[in-house]
């Protein structure tokens, strides 16, 4: 039987403290990779990176960086019938993603419940061949980010498309309710770490191997995907012309 592959999403705050996390990822990456030579067949990844500010009237806007750049919505414009789009979000070359790490420009606020949705949604590989992975990590409660604790009626729902999906969920985040509750899900690894400092506490190699360790000893969910709810926070609907997504500098 061949190797699996393995999709990997890194969902990070790119909130004002961050920068120290970016900077770790980059330098530590290859601690996550190390574990698993061997045992899977290739790597692909994707980011998503997200922060909210307000404009000018005070309104919320959120700020979505993918891997190729600003966040295009062309995601939810797809039907399930449309063409391949992994491509688009996912890269196999690990330059890449260190690449879009070092563009990332810290700033604003968190709401990371809507980061790791967003997540969820991407076009992930197979069942059948691909571990699927999202690591997030962020230097904030979820309670912390803009939508409070309004966000954490999504759990649940969140909880179900991650398992619907297969997503095998790692974290390293401050403890919270919400953090508690998520941390149900099946197969899911949260690291309860000190808030603040852009993660400036946190061992990433050690993390990042420890990550690498349990992505090669899981197991393949060789079962169909069920269908499941895209774009839980309504963002399937929203636009840059609505105000509530920008670019940065706005």
């Amino acid at each position: 039987m061949a190797a699996p592959n393995v999709d990997l999403v890194l969902v990070v705050d790119t909130s004002d403290s961050m920068k120290n996390c970016f900077d770790q990822l980059r330098q530590h990456l290859g601690s996550l990779l190390t574990p698993m030579q061997g045992s899977v067949s290739k790597v692909r990844y994707a980011l998503v990176g997200l922060k909210a500010t307000k404009n000018s009237d005070g309104q919320i806007v959120y700020i979505v960086n993918c891997l190729r750049g600003p966040w295009d919505f062309k995601l939810y414009d797809r039907s399930p019938n449309d063409p391949d789009p992994r491509n688009e979000y996912f890269t196999e070359n690990a330059d890449d993603l260190k690449n879009s790490l070092a563009l990332l420009e810290p700033s604003g606020d968190e709401d990371m419940l809507l980061a790791l949705d967003i997540a969820a949604d991407l076009p992930f590989g197979p069942v059948s061949n691909t571990k699927r992975v999202i690591a997030l990590f962020s230097d904030e409660r979820f309670e912390n980010g803009v939508s409070g604790s309004e966000s954490n009626a999504m759990i649940p729902a969140l909880r179900e498309k991650l398992m619907a999906r297969h997503i095998q969920l790692f974290a390293a985040i401050p403890e919270g309710q919400a953090a508690n509750d998520l941390a149900e899900t099946d197969r899911s690894e949260i690291e309860f770490i000190d808030g603040g400092g852009g993660l400036k506490s946190v061992d990433f190699s050690r993390l990042l191997a420890q990550m690498g360790k349990s992505i090669s000893g899981s197991s393949l969910q060789a079962v169909s995907e069920p269908n499941y709810t895209r774009a839980l926070f309504g963002q399937d609907n929203w636009r840059e012309s609505s105000g509530l997504f920008g670019a940065d500098g706005v």
